[in-house]
Order: structure tokens, then sequence, then C-alpha cells
């Protein structure tokens, strides 16, 4: 399993990536991130 993090300063963007990885088998989204402080 390929384990994904999305980070985008743009909402909708990161949903659509979302649903893009939801899509394919074998990878998750396992959390999000607006800016690169919630990163860390």
């Amino acid at each position: 399993m390929i384990k994904i993090l999305i980070a985008d300063d743009h909402a909708i963007v990161r949903e659509g990536l979302k649903q893009i990885v939801a899509e394919q088998s074998g990878m998750q989204v396992t959390g999000e991130a607006s800016n690169y402080t919630e990163l860390f």
C-alpha cells in the first residue's frame, strides 16, 4: 500500500487529488495539509 500526504494551499485541488488517489488500487491518502506548517 502506497501512503500519500497531499499538500496544496487550494482546497479544491486537494479534494481533486484525493478523488484521483481514491480511484487507484494500492494507494491511500493518509493526510493533507494546506501549508508548510501543517506538515510538521
